[in-house]
């Protein structure tokens, strides 16, 4: 084991060439384990300073960083949300340091040595920040993955590592550079440090304007280009995902991937959110939605809700795009569609229309429990597809089937359909009257670009809570599920190909 002494601020101190194990976990974040099992979890932070990205190479295909220490505003916004949590753990998040809280949790899994503390073993040197690399090593090679860990104390951190990895016959290698120790395979890691001394993540146009894009970080963010993760075969991560893929047919030419796409995790004052953005991705350019969706004219008292904006046009671009590689397996559906009385790619084009709407009314639960098992005819349930589309070609559609008239309620508008079973929802929905979602807090505030937005769904949690909240009996679980007001996801795409999606989990309005 060779330590090598630091020269000058930012050169390349070289570590420890083998450790006692090095454990990646890939799509949230990195989990450093060392030295007889002991472990640390590390999360990237949003504060002052180089990132982890300022030490990796440029050439990554996917990246991840998690936030250990976020902002004062993002740990109240934790707690506020999550009342009703343990007072102590719920001091702890709000007031102490979530390195430590993490830390004992390991701690309480018996993966630490007894002699080691957080206290005065951990904390002296371990940062706030973490950031994982995945860079590809060829066609059919394994992937190098290199982990960045932020250091406080280089030094101390060197000592501790060369001391607890002294006894190791794990290959796994590291070095400091500048305010983070690199991680990574041994037979990689002079590879890694060649790439970063080349030009680091930070350095990558494409990198730094996406993340620009995608707004602030919170606690987790990731990273990819899709084209360069394309090459990475899932068989060399994992050999024997090789027969699935040869079972699924997805062993030959597949679809060139072009694009990329980032994401975060944050939380707000009243919401967790998942939001993402892509970028350059071919073959899903939509035009922008014309006119107001059918969503936001539902009842605001509406449990559940599903909706395509653009759907005819999104059928069609994808059967465009798809056509040039698959062009005889999608000939092979059309054939077999058409021997069955439809019609593709039209006839699903026609059910999604313009607008379309999936809806279920706040009375859906009692219905559903109220149903006869044995009444033979469609029950009376506040459900129905709302359409602004070729009305008669989706009422022929139903006929063929056996679905029309007699069997479901169905009302032409000035062509748009509402279908259900429940003739005073159908009608509820099609004449409208009183407030609507688009006039609901909850549910503006739920669905980021509801006005825009090609795709979402909704869910009102309310009209649930007596079904399943009875059955939690833990009451500090409890009250954190009591809490929670709604769920929303949403899809933007422009006519660019670009796009973004959120996806929000809401507290309560007080």
């Amino acid at each position: 084991m060779t330590t090598v002494t630091e020269t000058s601020e930012g050169d390349v101190t070289e570590g420890g060439k083998r450790s006692r194990g090095l454990l990646i976990a890939g799509g949230v974040g990195a989990v450093v384990l060392v030295g007889g099992g002991i472990a640390g979890a590390v999360m990237l932070g949003s504060n002052g300073g180089d990132r982890p990205d300022s030490v990796l190479p440029e050439n990554a295909a996917a990246y991840v960083q998690i936030d250990m220490d976020p902002s004062v505003g993002t740990k109240i916004a934790a707690v506020r949300f999550f009342q009703g949590l343990d007072p102590e753990v719920e001091e702890r998040l709000s007031e102490g340091d979530w390195r430590e809280w993490v830390w004992e949790q390991i701690e309480a899994e018996g993966d630490v040595p007894s002699d080691v503390t957080f206290a005065e073993d951990i904390e002296p040197w371990l940062g706030d920040r973490a950031g994982m690399a995945m860079l590809p090593s060829g066609e059919g090679e394994e992937p190098a993955v290199a982990v960045a860990l932020q250091v406080k104390d280089g030094d101390a951190a060197l000592a501790f590592l060369d001391e607890q990895m002294a006894s190791s016959a794990d290959e796994v290698g590291y070095y400091l550079e500048g305010d983070y120790v690199v991680f990574s395979q041994a037979e990689t890691l002079d590879a890694v440090r060649s790439a970063a001394e080349s030009g680091t993540l930070a350095d990558n146009d494409s990198y730094t304007s996406d993340m620009s894009d995608l707004g602030d970080a919170g606690i987790v963010a990731m990273w990819a280009d899709l084209a360069q993760a394309d090459e990475i075969s899932a068989s060399s991560l994992n050999p024997s995902l090789a027969m699935a893929e040869e079972e699924l047919g997805l062993e030959g030419e597949q679809p060139e991937v072009t694009g990329r796409m980032a994401a975060t995790l944050r939380l707000t004052p009243d919401a967790i959110e998942m939001h993402g953005i892509s970028r350059g991705v071919e073959g899903v350019a939509v035009p922008a939605t014309d006119g107001t969706p059918l969503i936001t004219e539902l009842p605001a008292d509406t449990a559940v809700a599903l909706s395509v904006e653009n759907g005819a046009e999104m059928v069609q671009a994808a059967w465009d795009h798809y056509s040039e590689t698959y062009g005889e397996e999608l000939q092979q559906a059309a054939d077999e569609a058409e021997a069955a009385g439809f019609v593709l790619p039209d006839d699903l084009k026609a059910v999604l229309g313009d607008s379309m709407v999936l809806s279920a009314g706040p009375g859906i639960v009692d219905a559903a429990m109220n149903i006869s098992g044995t009444d033979p005819s469609v029950p009376a349930l506040p459900v129905a597809y709302r359409a602004t589309t070729d009305t008669a070609r989706v009422q022929e559609l139903l006929n063929s089937n056996g679905m029309g008239a007699g069997v479901l309620v169905s009302r032409d508008d000035e062509g748009t359909l509402t279908l259900g079973s429940d003739q005073a929802y159908v009608d509820a929905l099609a004449e409208g009257g009183g407030d609507t979602l688009g006039d609901s807090s909850l549910f503006t505030s739920t669905v980021a670009d509801a006005d825009e937005a090609q795709m979402v769904l909704y869910v009102d949690v309310a009209p649930f809570e007596q079904y399943y909240l009875p059955q939690v009996t833990d009451e500090n679980a409890r009250t954190s599920l009591e809490k929670l007001g709604a769920i929303g996801i949403s899809s933007v795409v422009e006519d660019s190909g670009d796009g973004r999606f959120t996806m929000r989990v809401v507290a309560d309005e007080e």
